[in-house]
């Protein structure tokens, strides 16, 4: 490993903080957001482009999901614990995102009866915390009564699943660290490691200034392979692009839950309605693909035809989601870099997940353990060579 001598070359500007979060994200903001509520403050926060959350962060549906069957059983805790979440924050002063708890419904046709039906007789009891209710067409269509009648016979709802603005809730963030003293750094970029004994003595920002951190967090979503290997460490994290159509539907309320298709989603916020989704893996390109958007849209309209009358004024958005080898994200340390935390690999639940992994984070750093056992999501699954 390379070696410091822990001397900085005084043309540069250099300062000392107690944790370094890289990546001005929801995830990031959340760490910082949940040090501060343990009163740790010696904290900055460096991001990239010039705007925090400026991808999927701040451009997304804002679904908040509690336990859908369909997710791996080891993410359970974390969806379970981010619910009960969101509920205090939704609830705490200055935090205003939009939150509303409109439940979640997954459409199905006749051939998806059965599957459903056993799934929401398998958890009736809410095991788990699993809360999820099986709709036959006519509840359904009470429900939803613009979900096509055509196309779906039965639905799975889940009831607590809520929605917020993750734009929003990223201010909210922001603006209770800031006003605790921590440092947001923005149009930043790390571009070296120094380090000592297996520690991380400084880091090197694109700028020339360097920062010597007491503990490093890598929150840094779909560029958290880049970073992690300018720590040595080869993680197997990608951009996965996906692909926004935003429309003002006025009073119009199209949909009252998020709908959940079996390629896209519908889903409204206010006035605001929003089909999405698709999975690209093209690197890092951010550009809009006018046939994916084409697609998302005649998709939108074939499960809510109603949609179609909302086909102007229209706005499109390609973000970067951050998928982690495997489907889980990547929480905790690694045994290699002994000062060295990862939050990140969230794919499609930064949102969700946010405020629930910047308290385990948070209390990693400052405990040594977490309520919730990290060791699914640790790091070092992917290093064993190293």
């Amino acid at each position: 490993m390379q070696k410091s001598n822990w001397v900085l070359a005084s043309s540069n500007s250099s300062r000392k903080a107690d944790a370094l979060i890289i990546g001005g994200g929801i995830i990031g903001l959340a760490i910082g957001y949940y040090l501060s509520k343990r009163n740790f403050y010696d904290v900055e926060i460096v991001e990239r482009e010039k705007q925090l959350t400026p991808h999927a962060s701040g451009h997304n549906a804002g679904g908040i999901s509690g336990i859908h069957t369909y997710q791996p059983p080891e993410t359970w805790p974390l969806f379970r614990e981010a619910q009960k979440l969101y509920e205090q924050l939704a609830e705490s002063s200055g935090f205003e995102f939009e939150y509303v708890k409109g439940g979640t419904i997954t459409p199905g046709t006749q051939e998806s009866e059965k599957e459903f039906d056993q799934i929401a007789l398998k958890y009736a009891d809410h095991r788990e915390g699993v809360f999820v209710n099986f709709l036959s067409k006519t509840e359904l269509q009470n429900k939803e009564p613009n979900l096509s009648t055509e196309r779906f016979s039965c639905a799975m709802y889940y009831p607590l699943d809520a929605q917020g603005n993750s734009k929003k809730l990223g201010e909210c963030f922001a603006k209770a660290i800031s006003e605790k003293g921590m440092k947001i750094t923005t149009g930043s970029a790390v571009t070296s490691f120094d380090f000592s004994d297996g520690r991380v003595v400084r880091a090197t920002m694109n700028n020339g200034d360097t920062i010597v951190p007491g503990n490093v967090i890598i929150a840094a979503g779909p560029w958290s392979g880049e970073v992690s290997a300018k720590l040595g460490l080869a993680l197997p994290i990608s951009p996965v692009k996906g692909h926004l159509i935003s429309v003002d539907a006025g009073e119009f309320r199209l949909v009252n839950s998020f709908i959940s298709g079996p390629r896209y989603y519908v889903m409204q916020n206010g006035s605001t309605v929003i089909v999405g989704g698709g999975e690209d893996s093209v690197g890092f390109d951010t550009k809009v693909d006018p046939l994916r958007i084409k697609d998302a849209w005649t998709e939108g309209i074939s499960m809510v035809p109603k949609l179609g009358r909302l086909n102007e004024k229209t706005t499109s958005t390609a973000c970067l989601r951050p998928h982690a080898a495997g489907g889980i994200p990547i929480l905790g340390k690694s045994k290699h870099r002994e000062n060295v935390f990862f939050a990140t690999g969230h794919f499609r639940s930064g949102f969700g997940l946010a405020p629930v992994t910047g308290k385990l984070i948070s209390q990693l750093l400052l405990d040594g353990r977490t309520e919730i056992d990290l060791s699914p999501f640790s790091p070092d699954r992917f290093l064993q060579n190293h």
